[in-house]
């Protein structure tokens, strides 16, 4: 498989869908190429490009139906592509085995060879070695309330990891519908970081743990503030998850799974909230931003689709933003469509459409 040649400055998206992984190009964010589909066929939960090595190495999670579940990497974009050589794969006396790969994470910038894999039945997975070799983190796989950990809907699966970028000893997971977990200790051990977040369909509502936390973003230049996604509401703490703040106040519904801010101006953050049916509330299509880190949000809406028979939902990966000024944002949605904006959710375009369910978008600029 052949594939466009990229250059220095292009904005390249990775779209991982029910069917196959695709990949968007644009040297300007106006005009958009896209890539017939690699690992095609195959539900592609997560996908990134790790350029820290100089050289571009593509990850994407393979979630097949029938033949197992793999993490693949890439040094062509896609053309062609590698297994571990030892993989992610349960001890056989563990009696678990790997449903879902759901997210893949570089590791910081003074770690070029560390990778993270968050996985259903929820574990934390590294490799040092740049993908060829996994082990998994044992202090999670063994934490003492595991054995109290239950399933949201997509199962009991490990979706997002945050490695501290001012601290190489704390990390952020979210876990389904376990909630936001923190390490001090370089993953040594792990507590739970969910006060003040609601589990409204338990019976006692503020748990220590249980919590269907859909999404988490660190801010780029005050690493004790983050944003979440929930199912029980939107929250932002101000010091590294110890207590939570609601930050809902104005958006028309509590539940909603993906979030992303501006990495220029960090107090603008983008989100997606939705019905009980899991899609648009209204006949719009709608994006909420904030530019006051939550005081108050508005409707982003033109450009995007509205009328009658619109019914378009957001899965938690399916939003994201890249690091230009003014943001791009982007969004794909589980019906197929990827909507973009390039000036901070001002006004959006289609850019592709007819796409299988997408699960994941992640921008990066080639360099």
């Amino acid at each position: 498989m052949m594939r466009r040649e990229l250059h220095s400055g292009d904005v390249l998206l990775l779209v991982g869908t029910k069917r196959g992984l695709f990949l968007l190009s644009s040297p300007d964010r106006e005009t958009w190429t896209c890539e017939e589909p690699t690992i095609s066929g195959h539900r592609i939960y997560s996908a990134a490009l790790d350029q820290r090595n100089g050289r571009p190495r593509l990850f994407a999670t393979d979630n097949g139906d029938f033949f197992g579940t793999f993490l693949r990497y890439s040094d062509d974009f896609g053309a062609t592509w590698q297994e571990p050589e030892r993989g992610i794969a349960f001890a056989e006396e563990s009696g678990l085995s790997l449903t879902n790969i759901w997210t893949i994470v570089p590791g910081r910038a003074e770690e070029p060879g560390v990778i993270y894999v968050g996985v259903d039945p929820a574990s934390l997975w590294k490799s040092n070695d740049g993908g060829v070799t996994w082990e998994i983190n044992d202090a999670l796989a063994n934490h003492p309330t595991r054995d109290r950990w239950g399933p949201g809907a997509g199962g009991l699966c490990l979706h997002t990891i945050i490695p501290d970028y001012s601290n190489t000893d704390r990390m952020w997971i979210g876990i389904s519908a376990v909630g936001c977990m923190r390490t001090d200790d370089g993953g040594k051990s792990w507590t739970f970081a969910n006060r003040n977040t609601r589990a409204s369909f338990l019976p006692d509502i503020y748990p220590e743990f249980g919590q269907c936390i859909h999404r988490i973003v660190q801010h780029p230049t005050n690493p004790d503030v983050l944003y979440q996604q929930n199912h029980c509401g939107i929250y932002k703490t101000l010091n590294a998850g110890e207590d939570w703040i609601d930050i809902q106040h104005n958006l028309p519904s509590e539940f909603g799974f993906p979030i992303a801010l501006d990495p220029h101006h960090p107090d603008t953050v983008f989100t997606v909230v939705e019905n009980d049916a899991r899609n648009n509330i209204g006949e719009h299509f709608t994006v909420y931003r904030t530019r006051d880190a939550g005081e108050q949000w508005e409707p982003l809406t033109n450009g995007l689709p509205s009328g009658a028979q619109v019914r378009l939902g957001v899965l938690r990966h399916g939003l994201c933003t890249d690091v230009k000024d003014p943001c791009g944002v982007y969004v794909g949605t589980n019906t197929g469509q990827l909507f973009a904006s390039a000036d901070g959710g001002d006004n959006w375009q289609l850019i592709a459409d007819f796409l299988p369910s997408i699960y994941s978008v992640s921008a990066v600029i080639v360099r």
